[in-house]
């Protein structure tokens, strides 16, 4: 029997779950480093656990209450039918295990289980619009090639653009300065750092034009309009959808929210960890590659 329900929320950057009793009291929480799918099944699974043991541990329960969990995993790269298959056929010690992405637990957070419409804009980008049974989503297929207007990208254009003002093309910058500075001024060393760059690696840089931004770098504020301009085609198209209620969910996205008034958002509910434990507790939802 369940006596537990979990929810996990899983990104390129961080892996946090929550433990809730039958009753829905909150027990305890735990954080470990990423769990998007695409980093690797083995590194997504060691984190989960990692993350589940933390929150268990943080409510005092033993090892042994693992096997009266019931969870449920909204990780990113869950819309990847082979990584969902991966992940599904890992070892678990739990009494149920249950995956979705990490833009529909995100959903289902921000709306109760009800109808609406996210927008993520974390370390990646997605759009996720859940009517009447059927799930619709928009951009999230990875970096470099979609997830607009995240971190990740915000911090990709921030590199570039500092390159340029090392070059001369572009005005002096407080960012390019700081960035460049980070890498010892080396280009060779940014060439060498890309190449075995992640997603997170990017989104590092990202609160880095926010902190230039609020300086009153002019480069940096370019970007965040940049930025801006990403987020609000997205909106834009995923309301021409059909998307009525929109909640813009994630780090970059929260930063951003206040130059976006322009566009009808409504505040989440809950947090996609909230998602992730309705989604453990009904198969009503629907399944991703069942």
């Amino acid at each position: 029997m369940i006596e537990y329900w979990v929810g996990v929320d899983g990104g390129g950057t961080h892996t946090r779950a929550r433990i809730r009793d039958r009753t829905g009291k909150l027990l305890g929480e735990g954080r470990a480093a990423g769990s998007n799918l695409e980093l690797g099944i083995e590194v997504a699974h060691a984190n989960v656990l990692a993350a589940i043991a933390s929150a268990r541990i943080t409510a005092g329960l033993g090892i042994e209450s693992e096997q009266q969990m019931g969870v449920g995993l909204a990780l990113a790269s869950a819309e990847l039918a082979d990584c969902y298959h991966a992940m599904l056929a890992m070892p678990f010690p739990f009494a149920s295990v249950r995956l979705t992405s990490d833009a529909f637990g995100a959903c289902l957070g921000a709306f109760g289980g009800e109808d609406g419409a996210i927008l993520i804009a974390g370390t990646g980008s997605a759009g996720l619009i859940y009517r009447h049974g059927q799930l619709h989503t928009c951009s999230g297929r990875g970096f470099p090639i979609s997830d607009l207007g995240s971190g990740a990208w915000l911090g990709l254009r921030a590199i570039q653009q500092s390159l340029l003002c090392h070059d001369g093309i572009l005005p002096p910058s407080t960012l390019a300065i700081r960035l460049l500075d980070h890498f010892r001024r080396d280009q060779a060393e940014v060439v060498r750092w890309a190449a075995r760059a992640i997603p997170a690696d990017y989104g590092h840089f990202a609160p880095w034009v926010f902190d230039a931004a609020s300086d009153g770098d002019e480069l940096a504020n370019q970007l965040l309009d940049e930025t801006c301009t990403q987020l609000h085609t997205l909106l834009e198209g995923m309301q021409q959808l059909g998307a009525s209620q929109i909640a813009l969910l994630g780090g970059i996205g929260m930063r951003l929210a206040p130059r976006l008034v322009h566009v009808n958002l409504v505040h989440p509910q809950a947090d996609a960890l909230e998602g992730a434990i309705l989604f453990a507790q009904s198969e009503a939802f629907p399944c991703l590659h069942c």
